[in-house]
């Protein structure tokens, strides 16, 4: 009788209430709250649409996504962290647009002659002045680095006060990579020349710069308009008003540049390619620059909410998830191709997707530090949004304690394991690597080193205000032997990133997608919930010059 009625009573509960009959192992809850597959879907088929435009930084399409992100974070219930008690952070950009009819490059000396824009030299106009005029002579500086305490300073016993500096398009390969990553960036060869008195710089393309972005390629540039945000007080960030003029110039006008000169380019080229110490000389000639832009103001948001730590201390220390929100907008360097929206499907529409996911995840289950998201504006443009944050957080800087970035996450095919760039700086890795184990993926080093991705991406931005940082991706690693990941990321790169075909059509793998938000939101689970906040390793180069614990 006991059997009988307990079965009846199962009936019942069935009839009922829906119940169901579950084995113990059914009755178990999840170790931890689990993506939702559907979610990201609905994220990025809206974020990519055609409705947005490419999500263009300053456009109707980027305010449209921002406020798809805003409506979410109010969904999830996190605290507005913008300007004024709202989800916005507002950024104000000065935009410059190159007037290419009066932009002009001459040389005299020895030899005279005219470069002729874009077929010679490309230049991206001035942020500072609607005109600049410079003649200088020119100085021949190798790659333009200064760095002794790695044992490179191209500027050694030379002086080249009020001349204009000329340096190859790459980078020494002495050099440790992301060093020399850091090294020959723009900005930091820009304040390398003005610290010894330049006026102007000149880039030669090379061979190796040539296979990482063609000349070509960029001549079709020069008519889209650049950013650089503005200060509270209408300056330019980032602004090194000594060097009043710049350009890169094609390989066939470097070797016009330097046909006379004490080493001709040819000369430099192979010591490239033999990787020999470059020169440094006179090149004999004065170049004359006159630089015409035209400048306007646009704004555009970073996006930023707050699910608020449960901890009374811990809560005001934040880890910090990045993603960018923007794109490249209408435009198509194909004449032949009809589609010329860029939606961005891979890039960034799925890393904002995962972002977003990872913060429903969060406000179900908040954790002992608070953890503060933003999606940035202007990564397009030269990581300009995520800069501006970084140096104008709207929670106090050294309460970053760490910052996961994700842009690009290429879901099309099921992950077998994850790349998280920068993790060997600090003591981010173990974090990742508990992260991954718990949900089955590896976690792989870096399959592409010369890319130097480390430096190039939102992240960085917060890694020069010393904050330890990981930029999180799938990695190559395929679950089904008959799909080679590394493959679809090469096929990626070379048929859709940054062109319109870069859309939800595309094979995206969803429950791929979930799995690597689980460990997007396991990483700052494991960071906010830990006794100690992330450290730079000790001796590491960007711990060292740029910590906050140095």
């Amino acid at each position: 009788m006991q059997n009988s009625s307990n079965f009846f009573a199962l009936i019942l509960c069935v009839m009922l209430s829906g119940c169901q009959p579950s084995s113990p192992e059914q009755t178990k809850a999840p170790k931890y709250p689990e993506a939702t597959p559907s979610a990201l879907k609905a994220h990025i088929e809206f974020l990519a649409s055609d409705l947005l435009e490419g999500r263009d930084t300053g456009s109707r399409g980027y305010d449209i996504a921002a406020n798809y992100v805003v409506s979410h974070f109010m969904q999830y219930g996190l605290t507005p962290a913008g300007d004024n008690g709202s989800y916005l952070q507002q950024v104000t950009f000065r935009q410059r647009q190159l007037v290419v009819e009066e932009t002009t490059f001459s040389v005299s000396g020895d030899q005279s002659y005219t470069l002729s824009l874009p077929n010679d030299f490309v230049t991206s106009g001035s942020s500072m002045a609607t005109q600049q005029k410079v003649s200088a002579p020119l100085y021949f500086v190798g790659y333009g680095i200064s760095a002794p305490h790695l044992n490179h300073d191209d500027y050694a016993d030379i002086d080249v006060t009020g001349k204009i500096v000329v340096i190859v398009n790459d980078k020494p390969s002495a050099l440790p990579s992301e060093e020399a990553a850091h090294f020959v960036s723009g900005h930091q060869r820009a304040l390398a020349a003005a610290k010894h008195g330049a006026v102007g710089i000149i880039y030669l393309q090379t061979e190796q710069g040539e296979q990482r972005y063609s000349f070509e390629r960029l001549k079709g540039r020069i008519n889209r308009p650049s950013l650089n945000w503005l200060t509270g007080e209408g300056q330019v960030g980032n602004l090194i008003p000594e060097i009043k003029v710049g350009a890169l110039l094609s390989i066939q006008a470097a070797e016009k540049l330097l046909s006379k000169a004490p080493f001709n380019y040819a000369t430099i080229s192979q010591k490239l390619t033999d990787q020999e110490p470059l020169p440094k000389f006179e090149v004999g000639i004065t170049a004359n620059l006159q630089v015409t832009t035209k400048h306007s103001e646009i704004t555009s948001p970073n996006v930023v909410g707050i699910v608020e730590g449960t901890d009374p201390q811990l809560k005001n220390e934040y880890v910090v998830y990045s993603a960018h929100l923007d794109h490249i907008g209408v435009h198509s360097d194909s004449t032949s191709q009809e589609d010329v929206i860029n939606n961005g499907a891979m890039d960034n529409a799925s890393g904002t997707a995962i972002m977003l996911e990872t913060a429903r995840l969060f406000s179900e289950n908040p954790p002992k530090r608070s953890v503060l998201f933003v999606a940035v504006t202007g990564e397009e443009k030269g990581l300009l949004g995520s800069d501006y944050f970084a140096q104008h957080p709207t929670v106090p800087i050294d309460q970053l304690v760490a910052n996961i970035n994700l842009d690009m996450p290429l879901i099309l095919y099921p992950i077998g394991d994850v790349i998280a760039f920068g993790a060997e700086h600090s003591t981010m890795s173990r974090y990742v690597q508990n992260a991954a184990e718990k949900v089955g993926l590896q976690l792989s080093p870096d399959p592409m080193p010369e890319q130097n991705i480390f430096v190039r991406s939102d992240h960085y931005s917060f890694v020069k205000q010393g904050v330890p940082s990981v930029f999180l991706v799938p990695g190559f690693k395929s679950l089904d032997e008959s799909i080679d990941g590394g493959k679809i990321f090469q096929k990626f790169f070379h048929q859709h990133y940054h062109q319109p075909s870069d859309e939800a059509t595309l094979p995206i793998d969803y429950e791929a997608g979930a799995k690597f938000t689980q460990v997007n939101y396991l990483i700052g689970t494991e960071i906010a919930n830990s006794d100690n906040r992330p450290n730079w390793n000790e001796g590491d180069f960007f711990g060292d010059t740029f910590g906050q614990n140095k």
